[in-house]
This record gives structure tokens, C-alpha cells and sequence, in this order.
């Protein structure tokens, strides 16, 4: 009776083992998962930076400044008053999460 009790015990203390590891896995996966997706929107953020200052230079380059004074104000609008917060309220939302 005793080994039989004994390995109910064992197998219950598997079972526990079994389920605190697939949390474990669960809770890696999800942070992976968090991680990859802030890391595709910044990298977006700053690819959009980037192609925005090179569409300007490119742009003063053949035109000259004075035409295109308004359109690098309009880049720089667009992208701190839009595309900063959304990158700002992803990466808070993802991180932010305890589970």
C-alpha cells in the first residue's frame, strides 16, 4: 500500500513539475512574442526617420531648401505628434503587461 502511495506522491510531484514548466514556457513565449513585435515597431519608427530625412535631403538636393522648408516641417510633424506616441503606446502596452 505504501508504494502505491508513494507513487501517486511521485506522480503528483511530476505533474506539478510538468505544469510550472509549460507556465514557464508560456511566460518566455509571451515575452519573446512582446519583444518581437516592439522591436518590428521601432525599427519601423526609425526606418520612417531615416527614409524621411533622406526624401528631404534628396528633395533640397534637386530643388533647393525653400521649397522644401514646409514639406520637412510636415515629416517632422507627422512624425512626433503620430508616429511617436503610437511607438510610445505599443512598447508601454507590450511591456507593460504583467501576464
Amino acid at each position: 500500500m505504501s508504494d502505491l502511495g508513494q507513487e501517486l506522491r511521485a506522480t503528483e510531484r511530476n505533474v506539478e513539475q510538468g505544469q510550472k514548466a509549460l507556465a514557464e514556457y508560456s511566460q518566455r513565449l509571451q515575452q519573446d512574442d512582446r519583444s518581437s513585435i516592439a522591436r518590428v515597431i521601432v525599427f519601423s519608427f526609425v526606418g520612417l526617420i531615416a527614409l524621411a530625412v533622406v526624401f528631404v535631403a534628396i528633395g533640397t538636393l534637386f530643388k533647393g531648401w525653400a521649397e522644401w522648408k514646409d514639406a520637412a516641417k510636415f515629416f517632422i510633424d507627422l512624425l512626433s505628434s503620430v508616429l511617436l506616441p503610437v511607438v510610445t503606446l505599443v512598447i508601454g502596452y507590450y511591456f507593460g503587461k504583467e501576464k
